[in-house]
């Protein structure tokens, strides 16, 4: 048999060095930290990771019914106007014969707001907490001031 050659050595390590990195990648079936799929058996639930679940479940918040507001209707053609409605007393935040609460108001807010007597609006309402105001909340108006105009 004829001594192996430079050339010879060469093709050699280069078919065999791959194969060993690709043997070593496959990893071995013992046990040893290399991945096994069994038929029916994809995944073990020991390493699936899951959601950890709430140590307390959170608050329940309801709304109120009558203090949702519809969006206003989709405008196709945004150069175009949309008509619009002019509120009437009694709707949320609109001065009338009614005044319905919306976020933020306080009683001298809105008697300010409506041109009224906070002193009125307060004498009008004897069931209410001026100090304490809910969304929502319905109050009865007095008639605006005139005495500013005179």
């Amino acid at each position: 048999m004829p001594p192996p050659t430079p050339r010879r050595i060469t093709l050699a390590l280069l078919l065999l060095v791959p194969a060993l990195f690709a043997l070593a990648a496959c990893g071995d079936d013992d046990g040893g930290g290399g991945t096994t799929f069994e038929p029916g058996n994809l995944t073990d639930p020991e390493r699936v990771p899951t959601a950890t679940p709430w140590t307390d479940a959170p608050d329940i918040v309801i709304l109120d019914p009558d203090n949702i507001n519809p969006l206003p209707p989709d405008n196709p053609n945004p150069t175009e106007p949309t008509a619009t409605t002019e509120p009437t007393g009694g709707e949320p935040g609109v001065c009338g014969d009614t005044y319905t609460v919306v976020a933020g108001d306080t009683t001298f807010d809105i008697a300010a707001k409506c041109g009224v007597s906070a002193d009125d609006l307060i004498a009008l309402n004897p069931d209410i907490d001026p100090a304490s105001l809910s969304i929502g909340q319905v109050l009865n108006m007095p008639s605006p001031d005139d005495d500013e105009t005179e």
